[in-house]
């Protein structure tokens, strides 16, 4: 009887030992391809994959490649590790979709995964913010697995995105259908601020690197960003933005590189996060008075013409297309009329432009939108006819605007 019950004891023993084993992460022999993506980075870029522990601390293998095109792609093909858990950074200078021009300086994107059955594995903005919050949860005792579908979770309720997405970051891409892919480029463009001015651009690299450790610290801590002033930089960077030159960017881009790309929706996005963090405006409004260039603060607001009410002005002034679109709702304004100068443009878009008017469309939603123009004329004045097309294909309000002739100083 002693004989089998310790006979038994050791098998218990083994079993116990196997089963211990068995949750361990094990390695093997990997290969698997993917994209670097703020932006797509650009040939050069390095490519850096460090084993990881099962406490996600680096073992002190590492391996290297580079990208070779400048869609971002990268390979690698049969590395062999202990461990299926690694840490991907990509580090290299990349296209700026806000703006359409290379950024002027590298920055470093990096994921922690997890390599077992994955033939494609990308870098991108979302794997790289919440990689501290994986990190700080594997510490706190929970599996890798059940750490970085919390964090993916946690991501998406601060983006405003109630109905998760099953797919990790490190499978999503900015340039391929769905509205998973849409989400990352979404947070993509709300990162960087658009900028025309040249000595701003060339530290824009830097901003955006500054942004995303800050956000990526503060998600750590608790799974949100309780810090309001980053909330705000991103909704500045909204406000300036210009989404239909942004999807031309990135579609122009990608056909210079001969592929043809399926640019998802990434505008309903923004009007997500815009909705969990922002006051909503629910009607159209057009300010009495804007300034042409909103991203220099307040000061040098000129009438705007859109107001209503307002039909008599005076000639050779300067003014201001101005409105502010609510979510979910699209603005365009027909005018017809000569001797209207068009300057500078802050979130419309032309579509149309004559020696008889023009007509503009918002390019931003639930914030301003301006643009200065001169109503011309040296002798008799002029007039012209304003179509508001509010979320309609047909005009919702037309108004008739009439201007004095004759040159300032001759009045």
């Amino acid at each position: 009887m002693k004989t089998k019950i310790l006979a038994l004891s050791f098998t218990l023993i083994g079993m116990l030992a196997l089963t211990s084993c068995t949750k361990e992460k094990v390695g093997g022999i990997f290969s698997f391809s993917g994209k670097v993506q703020k932006g797509p980075f650009v040939t050069g870029t390095t490519i850096t994959v460090n084993e990881l522990n099962e406490n996600l601390g680096q073992t002190g293998k590492a391996f290297t490649t580079s990208i070779t095109s400048d869609d971002g792609s990268f390979s690698l093909s049969n590395i062999e590790m202990e461990s299926n858990l690694a840490l991907l950074s990509g580090n290299g200078f990349y296209y700026n979709e806000v703006i359409g021009k290379l950024s002027t300086a590298q920055i470093t994107l990096q994921a922690i995964t997890d390599l077992t059955n994955e033939e494609t594995i990308n870098i991108n903005v979302l794997t790289h913010i919440t990689k501290a919050r994986i990190e700080k949860l594997v510490g706190e005792g929970m599996s890798f697995a059940d750490a970085k579908r919390k964090s993916e979770d946690e991501f998406q309720d601060f983006l405003g995105v109630t109905n998760h997405f099953s797919q990790g970051f490190e499978q999503m891409s900015i340039v391929s259908g769905g509205d998973f892919n849409a989400m990352l480029l979404a947070f993509s463009v709300i990162l960087q601020r658009p900028s025309r001015i040249f000595d701003e651009i060339a530290t824009l690299p830097a901003e955006l690197t500054w942004l995303m450790t800050n956000l990526s610290s503060d998600f750590a801590d608790n799974g949100t960003i309780n810090n309001e002033a980053l909330v705000d930089t991103l909704l500045y960077n909204i406000s300036l933005q210009d989404q239909v030159y942004i999807r031309r960017h990135i579609q122009n881009y990608y056909s210079g590189l001969g592929l043809d790309v399926d640019i998802p929706d990434f505008e309903s996005y923004i009007a997500l996060f815009q909705a969990a963090h922002q006051e909503l405006v629910t009607e159209f409004i057009y300010p009495d008075e804007a300034s042409p260039v909103p991203e220099l603060g307040p000061g040098g607001e000129v009438p705007n013409i859109l107001v209503k009410d307002a039909t008599q002005f005076d000639g050779w002034g300067s003014y201001v297309v101005a409105a502010i679109t609510p979510l979910g709702k699209n603005l365009k304004v027909k005018v017809t009329g000569n001797r209207i100068q068009l300057d500078l443009n802050n979130g419309w878009i032309v579509t149309d432009h004559t020696t008889n008017g023009f007509t503009i469309e918002a390019q931003r939603q639930n914030e301003l939108v301006s643009m200065l123009i001169y109503l011309l004329d040296e002798n008799n004045g002029g007039s012209a006819t304003i179509e508001y097309y509010e979320d309609s294909d047909t005009p919702t309000f037309t108004k008739q605007i009439s201007w004095t002739g004759g040159y300032p100083a001759l009045k």
